[in-house]
C-alpha cells in the first residue's frame, strides 16, 4: 500500500530553485578550478619559454666557444707553434744555440713610516 502526500506547486518550485541555485554554485566552483589550474600550466609553459631562450643562448655561446678553441686546437698542431711554445715555456734551444736568462729585478726595500713602534724596529734593523 502507498501512501501518496500532495506537494504544493509553492513546495516543488523552492526544491527546483535549490537545485539550480546548487547546480550553478557548483559549475561555478569548478569553472574557477578549471582556470585555476590552466593559469598554473600557463605560467609554467611561460617559465619553460624563458628557460628555453636561456638554454639556446647558452648554447650558440658555447657553441661559438667550442668553434674558438677547435681553431687553437688546430693552430698547436702546427710545428712552428710547438716550437714557439718550447723556446718560451722550456727553454728550448737548437744545437748551436745559447740561452740566456735574465733574472727580475730585485724588489724595493721596505719603507717604514716614522711613527713610534716603526722607529724603534728600523733602528734595530739598521735603517
Amino acid at each position: 500500500m502507498v501512501i501518496l502526500t500532495e506537494v504544493s506547486d509553492n513546495e516543488i518550485k523552492t526544491t527546483e530553485r535549490t537545485r539550480r541555485i546548487a547546480f550553478g554554485i557548483v559549475c561555478t566552483v569548478v569553472a574557477l578550478l578549471v582556470l585555476w589550474w590552466s593559469f598554473d600550466l600557463f605560467q609554467l609553459w611561460l617559465k619553460q619559454g624563458e628557460e628555453l631562450s636561456t638554454k639556446q643562448q647558452e648554447l650558440s655561446g658555447i657553441t661559438v666557444e667550442n668553434a674558438e678553441l677547435e681553431q687553437k686546437r688546430d693552430a698547436l698542431y702546427s710545428p712552428e707553434k710547438i716550437e714557439q711554445l718550447a723556446r718560451e715555456n722550456y727553454g728550448f734551444v737548437r744545437p748551436g744555440e745559447e740561452a740566456f736568462a735574465v733574472p727580475p729585478p730585485a724588489p724595493e726595500p721596505v719603507r717604514l713610516p716614522a711613527n713610534w713602534p716603526f722607529t724603534h724596529l728600523a733602528q734595530t734593523l739598521g735603517g
